[in-house]
């Protein structure tokens, strides 16, 4: 044994230390290189990802959360429902089933297994347990995770509330009352633990199968993508997408990913309006109406259950040009504006110049919605809002009807502001019928409001109802508003006579 012969394993010995040492660096970059998010508190790595697979499949074939129903596969039954923390550390329910793995990045999800084993979860579990509100069996982990969304924010929640909160989940079998019953029988908030903040750069894209998702975090970044790429389709909530996009990989596709920019995902109150990003949920635009819009509530919470509403956005909804878009109106009214954003920057248009046929728009090539601005409404401003459905909760408009008049001192009609959807290839503006309204100051007859109409609308008859039918529900709601109005009373429900 030489002098020689140590040096050399002395030399080896710090070989084989850097090797390790650089083997460790090496891992933890790859993983945190790796696309994750956290499921019950503990971090998942979305790894051997051949296809763009939604979260509940991820969920129950990855991690085995076999508690987390399949129902309908469409965001109606609820029976997939899973709890998402929002940046405020909130917790909302989201249909799993229309979500992808691509979607939730970083983002915290508590499935009903990890609620179950929370001690403060289980007064709730126990009581709807005590009030028989399961039979099957089938339905109630949704159930249960969109009761614990609610009594999260509610100690002592009222009917309505309990109403919406369930509206998204389907029982087949129990029934709804034993339902509500083990809620209302909790007389207590459910706190929940904090979620995992996300430490470490955020991916700049992510490969699953065939499936490419770019995540640009700021407008530069937007604008350089949309500079170079061609073919990519835009996603923010998917909710409207990811009905259409199976977890099967056919082909290869490049998403555009937005909710990772701040600026599109908030919104900034200004002096005398408010902008809101396109990528704002329609649970944040509710909380807006909710304060500023009240008598829009009774359209937003019935755009669909609170699990679409957690994912939804206010840009996708406006973006698809449907004539029964439940926003567009609403905007109308508000006299909005779009901020259009394109390789070339920003730009700006009425709202009432974005709808320029049947799901057409007016969007260039790599164009989208950028923000959307809403004058703020004054205070002698009456506003008014009535969406009509074959189902009151998770249905599609047949028609909607919002307005915004302003009243004098002596109570006559300076300006007033109509909008309908579902009588026409776009959503409208009823230009004659609102000159009608003003010029007779709302004492108008029933057949000079037919004909204001007839010059207004055209509408179809389709599977959600007849032509005819749209034209005298268009009479019938115009009356109701012209009721609320001259009574002074607070806006008529739409399932009032």
């Amino acid at each position: 044994f030489t002098q020689t012969t140590a040096s050399e394993m002395l030399r080896s010995l710090v070989g084989s230390e850097m090797c390790i040492r650089d083997r460790i660096i090496m891992e933890k970059q790859n993983k945190q290189s790796e696309p994750s998010f956290y499921v019950n508190f503990k971090k998942v790595y979305a790894r051997n990802i051949d296809s763009n697979i939604s979260l509940l499949n991820f969920l129950r074939h990855n991690c085995k959360f076999t508690g987390t129903k399949e129902g309908c596969s469409e965001g109606d039954c609820g029976a997939c429902s899973v709890l998402i923390f929002d940046e405020k550390g909130s917790l909302a329910p989201v249909n799993s089933c229309i979500l992808k793995v691509g979607q939730i990045l970083d983002k915290n999800i508590v499935t009903i297994e990890g609620a179950s084993k929370l001690s403060s979860a289980k007064p709730l579990i126990q009581a709807l347990n005590s009030e028989a509100a399961s039979q099957c069996g089938f339905c109630t982990p949704g159930f249960v995770m969109a009761a614990l969304a609610l009594k999260e924010k509610h100690k002592n929640p009222s009917e309505s509330v309990i109403h919406d909160s369930l509206s998204g989940n389907l029982c087949r079998c129990t029934g709804y009352r034993p339902i509500v019953n083990g809620i209302q029988s909790l007389e207590e908030k459910i706190k929940f633990p904090s979620p995992i903040n996300s430490k470490g750069s955020k991916l700049k894209t992510a490969i699953f199968g065939k499936t490419t998702y770019n995540y640009p975090e700021s407008k530069k970044e937007l604008i350089e993508f949309i500079s170079k790429e061609k073919n990519y389709s835009v996603v923010a909530g998917g909710t409207d997408w990811n009905l259409e996009a199976e977890d099967s990989n056919f082909k290869e596709q490049k998403i555009l990913f937005l909710n990772n920019i701040r600026e599109m995902s908030t919104i900034k109150t200004k002096t005398s309006s408010f902008e809101i990003g396109a990528c704002v949920t329609l649970s944040k635009f509710e909380e807006l109406c909710r304060e500023f819009f009240s008598p829009f509530l009774d359209t937003i919470i019935r755009f669909g259950s609170p699990q679409i509403r957690t994912a939804a956005t206010v840009g996708g909804n406006l973006g698809t040009s449907s004539p029964i878009g439940d926003l567009a109106p609403l905007f109308f009214v508000l006299e909005a504006e779009l901020s259009l954003l394109g390789p070339k920057g920003e730009r700006t248009i009425p709202i009432k110049d974005f709808f320029k046929g049947y799901r057409k728009n007016a969007l260039k090539r790599n164009e989208l919605i950028y923000k959307v601005k809403v004058p703020k409404t004054k205070k002698e401003d009456s506003i008014f809002s009535w969406k009509l459905s074959k189902r009151y909760d998770q249905d599609i408009s047949t028609l909607s009807l919002a307005a915004k008049f302003k009243m004098d001192k002596n109570y006559t009609i300076e300006n007033i502001i109509l909008s309908a959807g579902g009588v026409g290839p776009t959503p409208l503006l009823l230009d004659k019928t609102g000159k009608l309204l003003k010029d007779s100051n709302l004492r108008f007859n029933q057949n000079s409001l037919i004909t204001a109409l007839s010059h207004d609308i055209s509408p179809i008859s389709d599977l959600r109802g007849t032509a005819k039918y749209r034209s005298a529900a268009m009479v019938g709601l115009i009356k109701k508003m012209q009721r609320s109005a001259i009574s002074g009373e607070k806006q008529h429900s739409i399932m009032s006579i």
